[in-house]
């Protein structure tokens, strides 16, 4: 990232990310305070305005903005695995939750007493993005960008790569044992490629303020980062959306409930590695996840929405929560 000064990076943080809790846009407003002629209490005041910064905290960290430049004061990143550079994963998947939204407009055009719920910018983190909503019908949907292909997948979980996408196990388990996301399904579109091209798009569109501003997001963390990366990639899709719609590929979404990926895990080891194998060492960490085939296990979601609109909501949670008997092992000793 190119030297700005203080007072460049300050205003870029305050312009871009208003009202943001990010501990280092607050610690942005109380520089502009200081160096505005304001007291340090009334800069200390600025930078607690909507951050959890102590008072004994902020007087030190404006203290030693003044002596050791501002971003002296905000808390590096780790440097490991996608740490090093969040655009991979945030703007490809909010690209793909836009191109999914879009689908649903029209599913609600084609039958009017389905309502669609954003949950995705409330300020609480669920498990949802969105929530169709039919009388008291209610079906959550989790949207998912698989833009990594497992390049192992043959060897460790016998899926070819290109057939392969993970579910995260704790995050479907999460679901499942919840009275809200129990019918959990995710919607996933496969693009490999998307964060590459999004990656061009960035450099292309982005003002030397938006560069600034994303460049201090993927090098610095703290309270309130998450919400502050959210509402800067939420206000980017928005304003380029064209640029970006033509970099993302029409890529079928598929579906497949939380519940199915846990009957997956309990009937198929194998499919998770770390439970079915001994992987770790040889081409799988962090995450555990189930591996599901999109031809075998996942339904197209034009499948899914064709039986909402014919059928309704509560037709697709009847199919999540489908039940039969078997017999199981059961052993005494």
């Amino acid at each position: 990232m190119a030297p700005h000064s203080d007072r460049e990076v300050a205003e870029a943080l305050c312009r871009l990310l208003p009202g943001a809790s990010w501990e280092a846009v607050a610690l942005a407003r109380g520089f502009l305070a200081s160096s505005g002629g304001a007291t340090d209490e009334k800069a200390v005041s600025a930078i607690r305005e909507g951050s959890r910064i102590a008072p004994g905290r902020a007087r030190t960290l404006l203290a030693r903005s003044k002596t050791d430049g501002l971003l002296a004061t905000f808390k590096e990143r780790e440097r490991k695995g996608s740490a090093e550079n969040a655009a991979p994963k945030l703007f490809p998947a909010r690209i793909t939750e836009q191109r999914f939204a879009e689908l649903l407009e029209s599913l609600i055009s084609d039958r009017s007493t389905v309502k669609c719920e954003d949950e995705r910018d409330t300020g609480e983190y669920t498990l949802a993005d969105y929530s169709l909503c039919e009388l008291s019908d209610r079906l959550p949907i989790n949207v998912k960008n698989a833009g990594t292909r497992f390049t192992n997948a043959q060897a460790l979980v016998g899926l070819d790569p290109d057939d392969c996408i993970p579910i995260p196990a704790y995050k479907a388990f999460g679901a499942i044992e919840s009275d809200s996301y129990s019918s959990l399904v995710y919607v996933c579109s496969v693009d490999f490629e998307l964060a590459r091209r999004v990656g061009e798009v960035l450099k292309e569109t982005l003002t030397d303020e938006e560069t600034l501003v994303w460049g201090i997001l993927n090098d610095y963390t703290g309270s309130g980062v998450k919400a502050a990366e959210d509402q800067f990639v939420s206000l980017t899709v928005s304003k380029y959306w064209e640029r970006f719609q033509k970099a993302a590929s029409n890529t079928p979404f598929v579906a497949i409930s939380a519940r199915r990926a846990i009957r997956i895990l309990k009937t198929k080891p194998r499919r998770t590695p770390g439970l079915g194998l001994k992987a770790w060492g040889t081409g799988v960490s962090g995450e555990v996840n189930v591996h599901v085939s999109i031809k075998e296990d996942m339904t197209p979601w034009e499948t899914v929405r064709d039986r909402i609109v014919s059928k309704g909501v509560g037709d697709i949670l009847r199919a999540v929560g489908r039940r039969r008997q078997e017999w199981v092992d059961d052993p005494e000793i």
